[in-house]
């Protein structure tokens, strides 16, 4: 008799420091807790261990491979095989190239009495250009057919793919769902200690390092309201290429004793609930899972306008993408304004987006 195997959950690797990851390991978490039978495999056989405490609820399946390339071509065999010895009833991923190959894999009839369901992690076609854009409309074109499910974090996300790829067009099953959010874990989580807890003034963005989060220009935005707030400084928390970068340009405007690159932290939440405020910087996003997150833990939070619905968020400091000078001062009105009444606003667009209405939704699809 076959193994049964209700999900098949394929995650870059076990690291959990995207948004995508951390929302397919609170996805398996969620799953485990209901009792579903879980496989996770993972491009990368590189442990980061975010994801231990769950080897002994489900199958945790690590690549041979410490390349994100091989281990991508590896799930080929690796697909086929757990096929052949088990029967898969749904499998889940969240990034464009993973998602288009188990539309592949059910095309060719592998995975053809499976479920195949995806998310959508960001808006692919805003961030890259030239030849690997064109590998991956190759992959939306070829692999997304067969896809059973198509999750997209808002509207406007779903607007600019199917302008990119025309094609989906007519395809049914594309689905607009919001982000959950574990509101009781991350207010009990806030509530513990953090390694910076030394009664300093700062407001804070969290984030890799890298060029689509715009920590370039909240730096330049944080020196244009240095002088208003003589002891505040700026803490930037995640790592990523363009640290030195970054280093570079605080120390440039003579500022590198305010900015903080504090590096990654396992529990930002302590740090976004004593901050004075909470920023989000991000040239574009899909949807930023940490505005949500910075929303459960404080009154003062300011985003630019990376993604689509954060325009109808109540409460929140909004500013232009790219625009240094308007984030400022969005920045400036939020560490000046009362924000008590935020608590109410924030709280009612939260609770909405709990784990079991968006499982609930996904098992309706």
């Amino acid at each position: 008799m076959k193994n049964k195997i209700d999900w098949l959950i394929i995650v870059s690797d076990d690291g959990v420091f995207g948004g995508a990851e951390h929302i397919q390991l609170q996805i398996t978490e969620y799953l485990v807790r209901e009792n579903n039978r879980c496989m996770v495999y993972f491009l990368k056989n590189t442990r980061y261990g975010k994801w231990d405490h769950l080897s002994k609820k489900c199958q945790l399946i690590y690549s041979p491979f410490s390349s994100y390339f091989l281990g991508y071509i590896y799930l080929i065999p690796f697909i086929i095989k757990t096929s052949l010895s088990g029967q898969i009833k749904r499998a889940f991923s969240s990034q464009t190239l993973i998602n288009a190959m188990l539309g592949l894999m059910k095309k060719i009839g592998v995975l053809g009495k499976t479920k195949i369901i995806v998310r959508e992690s960001t808006s692919v076609f805003k961030q890259i250009k030239g030849l690997k854009a064109t590998r991956y409309k190759m992959g939306y074109v070829i692999g997304y057919q067969k896809i059973d499910s198509i999750i997209f974090q808002t509207a406007i996300m779903k607007s600019n793919l199917l302008e990119e790829v025309p094609s989906l067009k007519n395809k049914k099953g594309l689905f607009v769902l919001s982000n959950p959010l574990n509101i009781e874990l991350i207010q009990k989580k806030s509530l513990e200690n953090f390694k910076y807890q030394s009664g300093k003034e700062f407001i804070v963005a969290a984030g890799r390092l890298v060029n689509v989060k715009g920590f370039d220009i909240l730096i330049h935005a944080f020196n244009t309201l240095k002088d208003d707030f003589p002891k505040l400084e700026l803490w930037i928390l995640g790592e990523g290429v363009l640290r030195d970068e970054l280093e570079l340009l605080s120390t440039s405007l003579n500022i590198s004793d305010r900015i903080k690159l504090i590096g990654y932290v396992d529990n930002p939440y302590p740090y976004f609930k004593h901050a004075k405020a909470c920023v989000v910087s991000s040239r574009v996003e899909g949807f930023p899972n940490v505005l949500l997150q910075m929303m459960t833990c404080n009154n003062k939070v300011i985003s630019t306008l990376c993604a689509g619905d954060i325009e109808n968020i109540n409460g929140i400091y909004k500013s232009q993408t790219e625009n240094a000078e308007e984030l400022s001062k969005q920045i400036f009105n939020s560490l000046t304004e009362n924000t008590d009444d935020n608590r109410n606003k924030f709280d009612a667009f939260l609770k909405k987006r709990t784990f079991k209405k968006y499982m609930d939704s996904i098992m309706q699809m």
